[in-house]
Order: C-alpha cells, then sequence, then structure tokens
C-alpha cells in the first residue's frame, strides 16, 4: 500500500469527495433504513434522512481528513 508523503496526506478531487459523500449515503440509508422498518417497526423517514446525512457528513470529512487511500477509494474511483 502506497503511503503518503510525510506531512502530506493523499490529495482528493472534488469529484471524488462528492463520490465519498454518496457512497457513504448509500451505505447509512441501507443501514438506517433496515434498522428502523424492521427491528423497530417504526417509519420516521424524517429521522432515518436526517442521520443518513449527518452519518455521511461527518464519515466523508473523517474519510478526507485522515489522509490515506484505501478500498473504498479504489472502488469510487473505479465507477459504477
Amino acid at each position: 500500500m502506497h503511503t503518503p508523503a510525510k506531512g502530506r496526506g493523499a490529495t482528493f478531487s472534488a469529484k471524488h469527495i462528492v463520490g465519498l459523500f454518496v457512497f457513504y449515503v448509500i451505505v447509512a440509508f441501507c443501514i438506517l433504513t433496515f434498522t428502523f422498518f424492521y427491528v423497530f417497526n417504526m417509519g420516521e423517514l424524517r429521522l432515518v434522512t436526517a442521520l443518513t446525512l449527518g452519518f455521511a457528513i461527518v464519515a466523508t470529512v473523517v474519510h478526507v481528513k485522515s489522509g490515506r487511500r484505501d478500498r473504498v477509494d479504489r472502488l469510487i474511483e473505479k465507477g459504477p
């Protein structure tokens, strides 16, 4: 695995960051929808939407701030 230069992290383009955000939105929505609609039997879509966006924003920021590239980045670059 490639290690970034000391003091510098990997650089991410705006398109890559948007791709990461969409990836995390899809993952969070699937997990939260299953949890709220099947496990708890309550269908509060506004809560699921708010939690999904919150999780995706935090996960994207943490991912970009880490400055490392991993499998998720390769998946995003590869595209659909």
